[in-house]
């Protein structure tokens, strides 16, 4: 047999082995792109969970943020600072209370209209609360009796009798009295003891205990 005889026999017996490999790089090369593709989308799926998780984790704190822990119309005076080793106050030691009972004048059609009301006030900071509930005079008491007579003075009839004004009333006597003895913050230099911490509300509520109008 000739060479140019043999030489055409091998051509076709190439061209099927050039074929069968470039299936099978193709093949390869097909199956490693659907890899590639599968884990790409896997990891997308993965990083948009945590993108969720992050969001959602956000919200949540933004929310205790915008309602923060103990309101100013809270009447829990909360962490002071100062409590005993025991815990509290101590035994058969009672919290401050300030009583006030005040005759103030009415506006309205009438001339002779009167408010008469007691009120106690409760205290979170215990050190203020002793220096004004006692008999004797102090610039702290007449401060408080001077705010509490201003909020109370000039008002109508009308106003004392609704109950939700005198609702706002106090509330509103309570509100000056927590800004009035508020803590300052210490001064360039100074540190806050810890253990005498002051409460950030001083006032712990302001109730009223007796409420009558004479006209």
């Amino acid at each position: 047999m000739s060479d140019e005889e043999a030489g055409p026999k091998k051509s076709p017996l190439k061209l099927i082995i050039l074929i069968v490999a470039a299936l099978a790089v193709l093949g390869g090369g097909g199956l490693g792109t659907m890899l590639f593709i599968k884990k790409r989308a896997t990891a997308k799926a993965i990083a948009a969970e945590k993108a969720k998780a992050q969001e959602a984790q956000g919200q949540e704190g933004a929310g205790a943020e915008a309602v923060p822990h103990g309101d100013e119309d809270s009447e829990d005076c909360g962490d002071t600072g100062d409590k005993k080793e025991g815990g509290g106050r101590g035994a058969g030691e009672a919290a401050p209370v300030m009583v006030m009972t005040r005759t103030v004048n009415l506006t309205g059609p009438r001339r002779n209209a009167f408010l008469r009301c007691e009120l106690n006030i409760l205290f979170c900071d215990a050190d203020l609360g002793k220096l004004v509930s006692g008999e004797k005079p102090s610039p702290e008491k007449s401060l408080i009796q001077s705010i509490v007579l201003g909020v109370l003075a000039g008002k109508s009839v009308e106003e004392a009798s609704d109950a939700e004004s005198r609702e706002a009333l106090r509330k509103e006597m309570k509100e000056k009295l927590n800004e009035q003895f508020k803590p300052h913050p210490p001064k360039p230099g100074e540190k806050e003891d810890p253990k005498h911490k002051k409460p950030k509300r001083p006032i712990k509520s302001v109730l009223i205990v007796d409420w009558a109008i004479q006209q």
